[in-house]
């Protein structure tokens, strides 16, 4: 992998959990918890098929709500592991509707995402190894958390001792309303992203920033049998549009699992332990972003049965860089009582929700595949508005008026007054 491809300085977001970095920020000792992280199996977490299950649903939506035949990267990992802290702090309406959207409740989706994240973290690293030359025999995945507080705000105990045993999330406090708390959130991204995303997507300095829960995902990986750079070259590729243009084709043989479904022809690439990358290329004329979390459930059964065939693969090149603000998404997708804060009072009183924001950078080539990932989610409290200045109106000249149904403007009666005494 050309280094160019990978070490770059990208500004993408993702719902970040703060990691415990404190460049700009001070650490409260008061406020953090004296629990400390246990890592839960899998045999342990009874909803783990669960969460999968609807973190992958969550992908597939949002890649067909977002794509609209454009480039997309995003990772419902990272996403869902932020909304799963949020949750932590959630009740009434919002947390029943993060229940649906993450697939558990309580104590077993605190569990699940517990189990989860210690599996994958079988393979932590430096998220540094991506400014390497070479990428890692073994892949790394990284992973980080953490809650960033304003300095005056006072969450429940049980909210930073759950972020603490499930998610090993630190807290930091910091003034938002100082430049500070934008450098405190951008050496974290950096740090946990390995640099491949320079800056976070919060939109600080703001006072009105009540807290921002940050989680970070980074992985780099070889092919467990790499493609062979020579054979790399331009071939046709047609575009969404029916267009056509000349994409970089990697090239080569292999015996691996592959399956079809519904027409789609997918394909497992494995890296070199742990991980994979399927590739699922649809029927001519259909949308790669049509396929469901129903399809993907449909060849996880078929990749099960482990058939390897041979397999002539062509397979394009990326260096991809995207960055999403879900919040609109979350809303059209039904989940506006979280986004309105109803309620998160566990965290601090009058909380809502304003940005869900999430950076993601994709690179593969010859050689394997680096990816990285910041989820977001900033809550706020409205500020004290300040009163408005008296206007004086005195209607003493001819004036209109109308009046009107007010939930519709629909007008009712409309005048024009030139004499008031006038019959």
């Amino acid at each position: 992998m050309e280094p160019n491809l990978w070490l770059r300085n990208s500004a993408l977001g993702a719902v970040v959990l703060l990691g415990s970095v404190a460049c700009g920020g001070e650490q409260d000792g008061d406020l953090r918890s004296d629990v400390e992280y246990e890592p839960a199996s899998l045999a342990e977490a009874d909803a783990i098929a669960q969460v999968v299950a609807a973190s992958t649903e969550f992908g597939a939506e949002s890649l067909a709500e977002l794509a609209q035949g454009e480039n997309l990267v995003l990772s419902p990992a990272s996403i869902t592991v932020a909304l799963a802290m949020l949750a932590e702090g959630a009740s009434g309406p919002a947390a029943e509707e993060l229940e649906e959207l993450l697939g558990a409740e309580g104590a077993e989706r605190s569990t699940a995402f517990n189990a989860l994240r210690a599996a994958a973290l079988e393979y932590d690293g430096d998220p540094a190894v991506v400014q390497e030359d070479e990428l890692p025999d073994t892949p790394v995945l990284h992973l980080a958390n953490q809650l960033v507080l304003n300095e005056s705000a006072t969450p429940e105990e049980d909210f930073l001792d759950a972020l603490a045993a499930h998610f090993d999330a630190g807290v930091v406090t910091t003034d938002f309303g100082s430049q500070d708390s934008k450098n405190l959130l951008d050496a974290w991204v950096q740090e946990h992203t390995g640099g491949l995303i320079e800056q976070s997507a919060v939109q600080a300095p703001d006072a009105a920033l009540v807290f921002v829960l940050q989680n970070a995902i980074l992985m780099a990986a070889q092919w467990q049998t790499q493609f062979d750079p020579s054979s790399t070259s331009d071939r046709d590729f047609t575009t969404a549009d029916g267009g056509s243009v000349q994409a970089e084709m990697m090239q080569r043989t292999l015996e691996t699992a592959y399956t079809e479904h519904d027409e789609a022809q997918v394909i497992r690439l494995p890296y070199t332990d742990g991980f994979a990358m399927d590739v699922v290329l649809p029927a001519a004329g259909s949308a790669p972003e049509d396929f469901t979390a129903e399809d993907w459930a449909a060849v996880d059964d078929a990749l099960a049965g482990g058939d390897r065939i041979p397999v002539e693969l062509a397979l394009p090149t990326l260096d991809l860089e995207t960055s999403q603000e879900l919040v609109p998404l979350l809303e059209q997708m039904g989940y506006a009582e979280v986004i309105a804060g109803n309620d998160f009072s566990v965290i601090g009183s009058a909380v809502e929700i304003s940005q869900v924001a999430h950076q993601a950078v994709l690179t593969v080539d010859e050689q394997g595949t680096v990816a990285a990932a910041v989820t977001e989610i900033a809550g706020v409290t409205s500020a004290p508005v300040d009163p408005p200045e008296t206007v004086k109106m005195t209607v003493d000249r001819p004036y209109t008026l109308r009046i009107v149904h007010q939930e519709t403007n629909w007008p009712l009666f409309m005048a024009v007054i030139n004499d008031p005494t006038a019959g």
